[in-house]
């Protein structure tokens, strides 16, 4: 019981909490201050005073909408300060100060910043949107990496704006399909926001979506050529595993010789405008997905095509449709997967192809690289959506 006694007692009890050094002196000032302006804010170098109590160097300053003081700190054990989040390219004063360990200030040192065009601006700047299969395609540069949400909005049967879908990315050069869009004129409105809650201009256009559906893979055929690399590696593992809609899956046999690149051919039933794919590698989940990103799943490939392909095979009578790299989204090495390699994995690696003015028949998968540098082939699922043109 006294023990209970002694905690109940400590328990009434408010200790302030107070600076564990007490100081009361002013600390010295910072000296050599120099400053190098950048986009949407600046960096801010400079000398620190010869003080052992000394804790950290603060900045403040008012915000974009001067309705509030922001305040950013550095340790003492780094000589500058980065200041970021502007969207105004006017000056402003920025008031510098140290702190000792007993969190007394010294006087200010005033100087002046003028942050450059903000990277918001910048990427509003470059923004592209243009009609893509099933949506709409939105481009733009990123090259700081800054982080954005782009906003896509579409109106309402009342004539209203809604956001229609959201893009978060830190890519440097992002390349996105907002789908899901009918086949007719809509318009649109796209605008950026970043992580400061700055808000850039909106771009408004009409655009028409571009008719998709994804091929009927009941048609599909294996298309065997001359010059094909194809030996499957189990009799009940056909090539058409690749078009089953299931976990069945399609592993090309090594043999004596066989060196990248290999390829099969494909029958798609009918000509169809081709305006995107999706790989799915083997998802079975032995020893954690080990077949993502591994062994002998396509890492870097090339999609060709045809109406007329010859029967030895010949590259004469094919067209290069686009080439495309798998990236890993963890950028782990080989063999070890983290949650977002395995949830990217499950639902497949979308691909988009940059150009479509012309409909085929035949397809041609080659693989140039693959992520275990092996020489054969191991899939689970390919997939083709555009617009068809005609069934045989």
């Amino acid at each position: 019981m006294a023990i209970l006694t002694i905690f109940g007692l400590y328990g009434c009890n408010e200790m302030a909490l107070e600076p564990l050094a007490k100081n009361d002196e002013k600390p010295g000032k910072l000296t050599n201050i120099e400053v190098q302006n950048e986009n949407g804010g600046a960096t801010i170098t400079y000398t620190l005073p010869d003080d052992p109590s000394l804790l950290y160097v603060v900045a403040e300053f008012s915000s974009d909408k001067k309705e509030t003081v922001r305040q950013v700190k550095s340790s003492v054990f780094k000589k500058s300060l980065h200041l970021d989040g502007f969207m105004s390219t006017d000056e402003r004063i920025v008031q510098l100060y140290t702190v000792n360990r007993s969190e007394v200030r010294s006087d200010p040192v005033n100087v002046t910043i003028q942050p450059l065009i903000s990277p918001i601006e910048l990427a509003f700047g470059t923004l592209k949107t243009g009609q893509d299969f099933g949506g709409v395609n939105i481009q733009f540069d990123n090259e700081e990496g800054i982080e954005f949400v782009l906003y896509v909005l579409t109106k309402d049967e009342e004539d209203a704006w809604q956001i229609y879908d959201r893009l978060y990315t830190t890519e440097k050069q992002p390349n996105y399909t907002s789908r899901g869009l009918e086949a007719e004129k809509q318009e649109f409105a796209f605008y950026f926001q970043d992580k400061w809650q700055n808000i850039s201009d909106t771009l408004f256009q009409t655009i028409m979506p571009l008719y998709e559906e994804e091929l009927d893979k009941s048609l599909w055929k294996h298309h065997l050529l001359d010059n094909d690399n194809y030996t499957q590696l189990y009799p009940d593992r056909p090539l058409s595993n690749l078009w089953s809609n299931s976990n069945a899956n399609w592993m090309m046999a090594p043999y004596d010789g066989i060196a990248l690149p290999v390829w099969v051919t494909i029958d798609l039933g009918q000509k169809a405008l081709l305006g995107r794919m999706r790989m799915n590698a083997i998802n079975a989940s032995t020893s954690n997905y080990q077949w993502f990103y591994s062994t002998g799943t396509p890492e870097v490939f090339e999609i060709w095509a045809s109406n007329n392909p010859s029967l030895d095979g010949d590259w004469s009578s094919w067209t290069l449709l686009d080439r495309f790299e798998s990236v890993k989204p963890s950028g782990l090495p080989v063999g070890q997967n983290a949650p977002e390699d395995i949830a990217a994995g499950l639902a497949g690696e979308d691909y988009n192809f940059s150009t479509y003015d012309q409909a085929y028949r035949y397809i041609r998968f080659k693989v140039i690289k693959t992520w275990g540098a092996r020489n054969e082939i191991m899939l689970q699922e390919l997939t083709f959506w555009g617009t068809p043109e005609d069934i045989d």
